[in-house]
C-alpha cells in the first residue's frame, strides 16, 4: 500500500481507489445528458414535446378503456371503438355517428314541449288556402305513403312515435304494436336504415324527426337547425339528414319550440321539402310556431299535431291522453297525436290499439290525416 510523510513527519496512508458504484454511474450519465441537451436545445424542446403527446394519447385511451361507468362500462367501450372507427368521417357533409347513447346510465328523459309548461292540445283550423293542385301523385309522400282507402266513414286516429331510432330495443317494442303507426326517426341514429326497413316492414309509415332549436337548455341533439345558422348551414345541416334514410313522407321538428316560431328560417326548410315532394307534421312545441302556416303558405303538404301522449310519463297519464285523443277524433274528424318509446307510453299504447276499431275509430297513418284535412281521395 502506497505511503507517504506529511510535513510534521508522519506518515499517512493512502485509502484505496473505490470502484464507481451505481449512483455514481447515475450521476456520470445525467451530466452527459444535461451536457447534450444545452448543446442541442431545441432538438431537446422537439423531443420532450413528442414524448409528452404520445404519453397523453396512449394515457388517455388506456384510462377510458379502463373507466368505470358499472353497468355502462361495456357501452364507453363500445362508443370509443365506433368513434375511432368513424374519426376519418370529418368532411363537411359527413353525417354524425352516435353508438348505442341510449344505453347509457341514467340517460336523461325530456319532454318535446318547453320544460316547465304543459303542453295544452291543439284544436284544427281551416287551412290557410287549398292547395290540392300542388301536389300531383308523383309526390314523394304519396309514393312512400302506406294506402288507406276508407278516408271518411269513421273518425281516423294517427298515433306519432317520436325519437325511434336511439333505443333500438323500445324502437323495436314501438314498430312491433299493431299499426298503422307513424315512426319519426332521429337522424342520427345508429343503424338507421336497417330500422327503418324494419319498421316499415311492419306496416308503419316513416318520418324523418329533425332535430331544431328549442327554448331553454334542452339539447335536441347533433345536427340540430338553429336561429343562429346561416342560410348555407341550414341547408347543409338539413341536407344531411335528409340523406339519413329513405322511404320517409316528410318530416316533424324534434323540439324547435325556439326555431319553428322563426318565419324566415322555417320558409328555407319549406322551399327544401318542397321540390322534394315531402309533407311538414308541425309538432307544434310552441303555441308561436309558423310551421303549418308556412308551409301551406309556400306550398308544403302539412298537418298538425293535437295531442302530445307522453308529457306526464306514466300508464295512467298516458291513457287519459288517449281518452282526449279519441275524443278530439270525434269532434273533428281525425286527430294526429304524438308519443315516444317510453315504457308506459308502449303499455299503454299495447293495451288501447287492439280497442280502437271497435270504438268505431280507425287507426290511420300520417298521410291519411293529410289526406283527410285537405279533401283529397
Amino acid at each position: 500500500m502506497a505511503s507517504r510523510k506529511n510535513r510534521s513527519g508522519k506518515t499517512n496512508r493512502r485509502s484505496p481507489k473505490r470502484p464507481p458504484g451505481f449512483a455514481d454511474r447515475l450521476r456520470a450519465r445525467f451530466d452527459g445528458l444535461s451536457s447534450w441537451v444545452a448543446a442541442h436545445r431545441w432538438h431537446s424542446i422537439v423531443i420532450a414535446v413528442i414524448v409528452m403527446f404520445a404519453g397523453s394519447v396512449f394515457g388517455g385511451y388506456w384510462i377510458a378503456e379502463r373507466l368505470d361507468l358499472r353497468s355502462g362500462d361495456r357501452v364507453a367501450r363500445d362508443t370509443l371503438e365506433d368513434m375511432k372507427r368513424s374519426a376519418a368521417a370529418t368532411g363537411p357533409t359527413a353525417a354524425p355517428r352516435y353508438s348505442r347513447i341510449e344505453e347509457l346510465p341514467d340517460f336523461p328523459k325530456y319532454s318535446e314541449a318547453d320544460p316547465g309548461k304543459p303542453t295544452p292540445n291543439v284544436e284544427e283550423k281551416p287551412p290557410v288556402k287549398k292547395v290540392a293542385a300542388a301536389f300531383p301523385a308523383e309526390q314523394t309522400w304519396r309514393r312512400n305513403a302506406v294506402p288507406l282507402r276508407d278516408l271518411k266513414s269513421r273518425p281516423l286516429v294517427a298515433i306519432v312515435i317520436d325519437d325511434v331510432g336511439l333505443d333500438r330495443a323500445r324502437s323495436r317494442r314501438a314498430w312491433e304494436l299493431p299499426g298503422p303507426m307513424t315512426m319519426s326517426f332521429l337522424p342520427y341514429a345508429k343503424d338507421l336504415p336497417e330500422q327503418a326497413r324494419a319498421a316499415r316492414a311492419r306496416g308503419h309509415e316513416l318520418m324523418l324527426h329533425m332535430p331544431m332549436e328549442p327554448n331553454g337548455r334542452n339539447d335536441p341533439g347533433p345536427g340540430a337547425l338553429t336561429v343562429s345558422m346561416s342560410d348555407a348551414e341550414l341547408r347543409q345541416k338539413l341536407l344531411v339528414a335528409l340523406e339519413s334514410f329513405g322511404g320517409y313522407v316528410g318530416i316533424n321538428n324534434h323540439m324547435g319550440s325556439r326555431f319553428t316560431a322563426n318565419r324566415p328560417d322555417m320558409e328555407l326548410v319549406m322551399r327544401q321539402l318542397k321540390p322534394r315532394g315531402l309533407m311538414f307534421l308541425d309538432s307544434r312545441t310552441s303555441p308561436q310556431s309558423v310551421g303549418d302556416q308556412t308551409a301551406q303558405e309556400i306550398g308544403v303538404p302539412s298537418i298538425v299535431r293535437h295531442v302530445f301522449l307522453d308529457d306526464e310519463d306514466t300508464v295512467e297519464a298516458v291513457r287519459r291522453k288517449l281518452a282526449e285523443t279519441e275524443a278530439v277524433a270525434r269532434r273533428q274528424g281525425f286527430v294526429v297525436a304524438i308519443g315516444h318509446p317510453h315504457d308506459s307510453t308502449l303499455q299503454a299504447l299495447a293495451e288501447w290499439l287492439p280497442t280502437v276499431q271497435g270504438k268505431g275509430l280507425t287507426l290511420a297513418p300520417s298521410t291519411a290525416i293529410l289526406r283527410r284535412r285537405n279533401g283529397w281521395d
